[in-house]
C-alpha cells in the first residue's frame, strides 16, 4: 500500500478540508475504513459502520476513550486536520442539527 502525505497552504485550507469531506462521504459502510497520520495502533483512524455514521479514533485510544462519533462529514474532516476531537467540531454539529431542525418547521 502506498502512503501519501498532503498539506495545504495556509490561503488553500477551504480546499484541504473540502477534499476531506468528500474523502470521508465515499467511505463505504462496513469493516473497513481510511488510516492518516500513522497505523492502526498509532494513528487517527475513521470508519462508516452506518450510514450517515462516523467513526473517528486516534489511536492509542485505551477501551475507545478517544474514539467519538458524528454525522456531519464536515466535520469529520475537521477533527481529522484537528487532530483533536474539539468544541469547534462539536459546535459545528450543534450548527448543523439547529439548521436541519430549522429546516423542518
Amino acid at each position: 500500500m502506498r502512503k501519501i502525505t498532503i498539506q495545504a497552504d495556509k490561503q488553500l485550507d477551504h480546499i484541504m478540508e473540502t477534499w476531506l469531506a468528500h474523502l470521508v462521504l465515499a467511505i463505504p459502510v462496513g469493516p473497513h475504513g481510511i488510516k492518516f497520520d500513522g497505523d492502526l495502533h498509532d494513528g487517527t483512524i475513521v470508519n462508516r459502520r452506518a450510514e450517515s455514521v462516523w467513526t473517528v479514533s486516534f489511536r492509542p485510544s485505551p477501551r475507545g476513550s478517544r474514539s467519538r462519533t458524528y454525522s456531519n462529514p464536515a466535520v469529520v474532516a475537521r477533527v481529522i486536520i484537528a487532530g483533536q476531537h474539539d468544541e469547534a467540531a462539536v459546535m459545528l454539529v450543534a450548527l448543523d442539527a439547529d439548521q436541519r431542525l430549522a429546516g423542518q418547521t
